[in-house]
């Protein structure tokens, strides 16, 4: 362990060991006073306990995370370090990074450098198969068993590039961004968001989505184009009614006119078509002209959280009936649900002015607002059940990086400036 990652918990996470909840009755009888207390604490509010710091560049490009559940790791795309960085979840720690991917390059101009950043979305199966989103249309699937001879390894590059925005020579499909996984049927689904025709004007194309058997070779199963809308973000697992949920950003026209909702499209994994979609009505939920539509997570009782139209809203999975917009954050990225604590989170301006980039946390029965908690420069939460630690990356950009004295972000609160970091949050009560 480095002396660095030591300190930036000196400082706060040495709280947080304390605190964990646990799986097994083993570990509750071992540890039967921290879990009651911790069970005690499941209601009080969130607080901001640590940082974990990230060896290599500064976090400057960064996407979507990932919490295991099986491997107790937490796992974040780090486009600034060409790779996927994998943290112990329960100790707070950075243990390794799956390399090799493609960095922060940029988009559409037809060469595999310049066909889309990577990684981009992440997820873990239960096999312990990394699978992330990569630029130049590519899914890696990387082996993340510690116990594996292949530990680390990316043990597969996928294509999900298509005639129509590729050719040998011309590379227009984009990034092969964010994605889900069937664990009944071991299927993937995962968006092109932004192609490009490979004919010579390369004009945008409609977004695709990729089925891809989870099991070894790793097979392309069929695709599916939603056609006129302007993107497709992220797919999202429904077991209780055996569909992937997608959220589709929709595309406006000229003067602001909408051509095409924000939406939410329901697909049947084995047929690969779209069996119904629920459109988002931006104008009457939010008052804006936005059709944007961006992260996705499924709480109990079958109760939608979206990021969309800018703000969080609580819907009805089997129907699409919107049970809340959340008006006290705003929506971010990438969205999360904890069965831990029952919450949703979320990362968004608050309504303070000016607004401070914050940690939304949501009731996830009620869909009601509960709190929000200062993070600056954090975004994309995702939370670990068996602790109820809630995760978010602190993203500055490359001239905070080169100037760390300007750092505002979460960071500096335990020291570490002109970085970036990983934020931890936890339930604290008031003997904590």
């Amino acid at each position: 362990m480095s002396s660095r990652t030591v300190r930036s918990f000196l400082l706060g996470l040495c709280l947080a060991l304390p605190l964990g909840i646990t799986a097994s009755q083993d570990r509750n009888d071992r540890n039967c006073g921290e879990s009651q207390h911790h069970r005690h604490n499941l209601k009080t509010p969130v607080s901001l306990i640590g940082v974990i710091p990230v060896p290599g560049n500064p976090i400057t490009s960064a996407d979507i995370a990932w919490v295991d559940s099986g491997t107790e790791r937490y796992y974040f795309a780090d486009r600034s370090n060409f790779g996927v960085d994998i943290i112990d979840a329960e100790k707070n720690l950075f243990v390794a990074r799956v390399s090799g991917m493609a960095g922060p390059l940029p988009s559409g101009g037809g060469t595999a450098d310049t066909n889309g950043p990577g990684p981009n979305g992440v997820l873990v199966t239960p096999n312990r198969r990394l699978w992330a989103g990569d630029g130049n249309s590519t899914v890696e699937v990387a082996d993340v068993d510690p116990n594996s001879p292949n530990y680390l390894h990316i043990l597969q590059s996928i294509s999900t590039a298509i005639p129509a925005c590729d050719a040998p020579h011309a590379h227009y499909c984009g990034r092969a961004d964010e994605l889900g996984y069937d664990p009944k049927d071991h299927i993937i689904l995962i968006a092109n968001n932004a192609p490009l025709s490979v004919d010579a004007g390369h004009a945008p194309i409609d977004p695709y989505a990729t089925f891809i058997s989870a099991d070894s070779p790793y097979g392309i199963l069929g695709y599916i184009t939603f056609a006129g809308a302007g993107g497709l973000e992220q797919p999202l697992w429904d077991a209780e009614v055996g569909r992937f949920l997608l959220t589709v950003p929709g595309k406006l026209g000229a003067g602001g006119v909408v051509l095409a909702p924000a939406s939410i499209a329901v697909i049947h994994p084995n047929r690969m078509v779209v069996e119904k979609s629920y459109s988002l009505d931006c104008q009457a939920l939010t008052g804006t002209t936005s059709v944007s539509t961006t992260g996705i997570a499924l709480g109990a009782f079958q109760h939608l959280l979206v990021s969309a139209c800018g703000r969080p809203i609580i819907l009805n999975a089997l129907n699409g009936h919107v049970i809340n917009v959340v008006t006290q954050v705003g929506g971010g990225d990438e969205v999360w649900h904890n069965p831990g604590d029952g919450r949703f989170y979320v990362t968004g301006p608050d309504t303070s002015t000016p607004p401070v980039q914050s940690l939304g946390v949501i009731d996830a029965e009620t869909g009601t607002w509960l709190q929000n908690v200062p993070d600056i420069r954090g975004k994309n939460p995702a939370a670990f059940a068996e602790t109820n630690q809630i995760f978010t990356i602190v993203q500055i950009t490359a001239a905070i990086a080169a100037a760390p004295t300007t750092d505002d972000s979460t960071c500096t609160t335990f020291g570490f400036r002109g970085t970036g970091c990983i934020a931890v949050f936890t339930h604290l009560g008031h003997d904590d």
